[in-house]
């Protein structure tokens, strides 16, 4: 595992860590926020929470039906989603949501009726190959991450193309695997690794540059790196000869996940309990983690997991393969804690917690998460900085993912399990 790096500044800094708020002692929570807050040599502020905060009653809860739901399951191709990937909220209440098949933007009301739509598929001006990211910049100006393209393009509010920027391996990254899009700027994430240096290594973790983007598409400052994905790479030839590249993971690998803040972005590590911020400018400036025991990958566990994908396969055949490859198969001890990052248009960061085995949603970006630790800023709280307030775990709808949220709300898209098809859901947060 690569090791976390901030700007240069190695990992082995957190070493000097110093308490600098003593309410009831070191190590406690009180409503919500550690005791200790401490700030290390490098100006990183850290945090770390109990793990009995997990079963507490969240200050935020949703409603048991949203309030708009877009979406049919057959009906005008406007409401259909194959591949619904990001959202985002306009200021006059309006959505915005990035669909991938086909490649555009579609924005409707705020009752859900469709307004219009931005963007095509194509190589041309204003059009996308695959859009992933959407952000709302000040003047509802939308700006939208096309990841095949590795091309930004800005839309005005009433859908004109105003700019578009090509941004070609900034700071070294060849692969961009996350570009978190904010009113601050731009930060892209990805590998710094070609395909050539990766050839017959077998399993491995690669890491994952983070890179602010100039205004011009150019690399800004090295914000610092984080573990990328882990996987089982297979190269067959070499060069320009290449004639197969077989990758292969697991859920209970490690991976990296990466969500824009309004400041900068959050990043998180499946197989630890914690996120980290790197502000746009600054680098990594908050770690916030949880510190919740081990669960174990029982053989009961892993035999539910198994029949649950012989049931998913109808076809002999299929199953007999699903069976041989269970022989080959290691799991860990223990069961990865996480399953995604979020972060609100409010400063909040949401930890996705494992629920085994995660659902994989129509978008093929996300995968559904029911449960999310929620922390939110509190000013003035300790002299190291702003700390973060734990909200609680906000339970979604089956077969879910946040998309947006901001004060009033969350944006989500919901796989309906009857049908097989995907909704874009609108619930107002419920405030306990």
């Amino acid at each position: 595992m690569a090791p976390w790096r901030s700007s240069g500044r190695p990992w082995r800094l957190l070493l000097r860590l110093v308490c600098v708020v003593g309410m009831t002692g070191c190590g406690g929570v009180r409503d919500g926020v550690p005791d200790v807050v401490v700030r290390d040599s490098a100006g990183v502020v850290v945090q770390e929470f109990t793990a009995d905060l997990l079963d507490g009653v969240p200050s935020l809860q949703l409603p048991v039906e949203p309030e708009v739901r877009i979406g049919v399951v057959q009906g005008a191709p406007e409401y259909q989603w194959t591949r619904p990937v990001a959202g985002t909220r306009l200021s006059d209440g309006n959505f915005a949501v990035v669909e991938q098949n086909p490649a555009e933007v579609r924005i409707f009301d705020p009752s859900g009726r469709f307004v219009t739509r931005m963007g095509k598929d194509g190589d041309g001006p204003g059009e996308f190959r695959s859009p992933t990211e959407i952000a709302a910049l000040p003047g509802d100006t939308l700006l939208i991450w096309d990841r095949r393209a590795q091309r930004l393009t800005w839309f005005s509010p009433s859908g004109v193309l105003e700019r578009e920027l090509t941004v070609r391996e900034p700071g070294g990254i060849l692969s961009p695997r996350h570009v978190a899009l904010s009113s601050r700027g731009v930060v892209a994430l990805g590998s710094t690794s070609s395909v050539e240096d990766l050839a017959n290594q077998g399993k491995i973790r690669d890491a994952w540059q983070i890179v602010s983007v100039g205004p011009e598409g150019e690399a800004g400052l090295v914000l610092g790196s984080v573990p990328g994905a882990e996987r089982d790479i297979a190269v067959q030839g070499s060069g320009a000869e290449i004639v197969s590249v077989n990758v292969r993971g697991r859920w209970w690998w490690g991976e990296g996940f990466a969500w824009a803040s309004t400041r900068g972005v959050w990043t998180a590590d499946r197989l630890t309990l914690e996120a980290r911020h790197f502000d746009a400018e600054t680098g990594l400036d908050r770690i916030i983690r949880i510190s919740a025991e081990h669960r174990p990958f029982t053989p009961a566990l892993i035999d539910s997991l198994h029949q649950l994908e012989l049931d998913r396969a109808a076809d002999p055949e299929m199953r007999a393969l699903w069976e041989a490859d269970f022989e080959g198969r290691e799991y860990p001890e223990s069961v990865p804690p996480v399953a995604s990052v979020f972060a609100d248009a409010v400063g909040r960061a949401w930890i996705g917690l494992t629920d085994p085995p995660p659902e994989r949603l129509p978008s093929g970006e996300h995968v559904g998460v029911r449960r999310w630790a929620v922390f939110q800023e509190q000013e003035g709280v300790t002299e190291a900085g702003t700390a973060m307030e734990f909200v609680g775990v906000l339970r979604l709808p089956p077969r879910s993912h946040p998309l947006f949220a901001d004060g009033e709300g969350l944006l989500l898209v919901r796989n309906d399990e009857q049908f097989d098809v995907a909704y874009v859901e609108w619930f107002p947060f419920v405030d306990r």
